[in-house]
């Protein structure tokens, strides 16, 4: 320390930065839903650096990881749209039990 007080409170300040960015990291890659996306990418990666079997054809595994990537979205929008319709359903539903009783 040979700023004396101003490189006591340099010295402070980087403390406090490096204590506050790993508790931040840790709140935020806590998260389930944070904690899958990073499994899912290092997955991904692992794969590109060590692929299953040596003799293994990449094109075709790259092409077979598509098609399953398209089928998982493919799945999400439908059970989007279902949600969708249902919440449709119940508001209609609602919406009929208000106009009821209001008569």
């Amino acid at each position: 320390m040979v700023l004396g007080r101003k490189g006591m409170r340099l010295e402070a300040y980087k403390f406090g930065l490096y204590i506050s960015v790993a508790i931040f990291a840790s709140i935020i890659f806590n998260e389930p839903e944070v904690q899958k996306w990073c499994a899912d990418c290092a997955d991904y990666f692992k794969f590109l650096m060590y692929p299953a079997n040596p003799n293994t054809n990449l094109r075709e595994e790259f092409e077979q990881l598509a098609k399953q990537r398209e089928l998982e979205k493919e799945k999400r929008a439908k059970y989007a749209e279902e949600v969708q319709r249902m919440q449709d359903n119940a508001r209609r539903s609602r919406e009929g039990r208000e106009a009821a009783l209001k008569t």
